[in-house]
């Protein structure tokens, strides 16, 4: 049952550095609230997947690398494993009409706002963690809800973050779980919810760490990153892109490695957008949460994938706290 657990949890994960971090910082930002995205890994696609369609009204568009698609789960681990990861019949009608109604009894937004918003998917054919159906079957529910959605399936890569120049061999499974491809995951993703971006350029802005007040009582951390461009940090209109890690990927287990080298900083610094990287915590009790993944299957509570739910909520928060006001 460990092994299966971690099939469900595993995901990516960047070098670690220890080099000495910023003082936590609180600053309000210029938001640009028509320029807000999400995306995640795994576990972490699950989740931006739930921010995306909760709060569809904040949010652009969606990019889930090795997910499926929202209330997969339906609230059980025992799902989750099996056709969430494993592959199998989702029961798509079945996720559609829980969506449809959480929209009418208003436990989401209006599912009105995700016509033509860009959703974009990937799943590496190297990947045997993840079956690539249950990808498949997050572009058959998006488009359903008339999202226009991109699919990514063709690149040689293992169950990690495909980066132009980090981590290890495409066909290595491993720790950090970044993948040395030649594939910039997050800039193609980035473009895809955003259009035409300015060229990469070097990371020369600050990963900074701010509070997650509320967190331990969401079962996440205390402290979460931000990376802000100069520009931001100087008073510019900036976006924001939230990128969720994986399971063993936050910094309980390495440290800022996912923030500085998933490959969106260097995207975010030439485009003014700001990046925050949430922070789960781990369980002390198995089998809860022992690898720290996202709650995509309910061990917060019933109304996880909601914009009740105890991780939504605080995340929201946050994005309203970074703007200075309610988003």
């Amino acid at each position: 049952m460990r092994n299966l657990i971690f099939v469900v949890l595993t995901v990516l994960v960047s070098a670690c550095s220890k080099e000495p971090l910023p003082s936590p910082d609180t600053s309000a930002f210029s938001i640009a609230a028509d320029r807000i995205s999400v995306s995640g890994i795994s576990s972490g696609a699950y989740m931006a997947g739930q921010l995306h369609i909760a709060h569809s009204a904040l949010f652009r568009g969606a990019a889930l690398l090795a997910g499926g698609p929202y209330y997969c789960a339906e609230g059980t681990l025992s799902k989750g494993i099996g056709p969430c990861v494993q592959g199998g019949d989702p029961g798509i009608p079945a996720l559609l009409d829980y969506t449809r109604s959480a929209s009418d009894t208003g436990l989401i937004d209006s599912i009105d706002n995700l016509a033509d918003d860009p959703v974009w998917l990937f799943i590496g054919t190297l990947d045997d963690r993840v079956n690539a159906g249950v990808v498949d079957a997050a572009r058959t529910y998006y488009r359903e809800l008339g999202a226009d959605v991109t699919l990514i399936n063709d690149v040689e890569v293992v169950h990690g973050m495909p980066t132009l120049n980090q981590g290890l061999d495409c066909n290595t499974f491993g720790s950090p779980y970044i993948q040395n491809c030649d594939y910039d995951a997050a800039g193609e993703l980035l473009a895809s919810l955003y259009g035409d971006l300015a060229a990469r350029t070097e990371a020369s802005g600050e990963l900074r760490i701010i509070e997650q007040l509320g967190g331990p009582d969401a079962q996440m951390l205390e402290k979460a990153f931000l990376y802000v461009p100069a520009s931001c940090a100087a008073g510019a209109n900036c976006g924001v892109h939230v990128a969720f890690h994986g399971c063993v990927q936050s910094s309980e287990f390495v440290d800022d490695a996912f923030a500085k080298n998933a490959g969106y900083n260097e995207w975010a610094e030439s485009n003014q957008l700001l990046v925050l990287y949430p922070q789960v915590a781990a369980s002390k009790i198995a089998p809860m949460n022992p690898y720290g993944c996202w709650d995509w299957w309910g061990y917060t509570d019933e109304n996880y994938a909601t914009k009740q739910g105890q991780q939504v909520k605080l995340i929201k928060a946050m994005l309203d706290s970074l703007a200075g006001r309610t988003l």
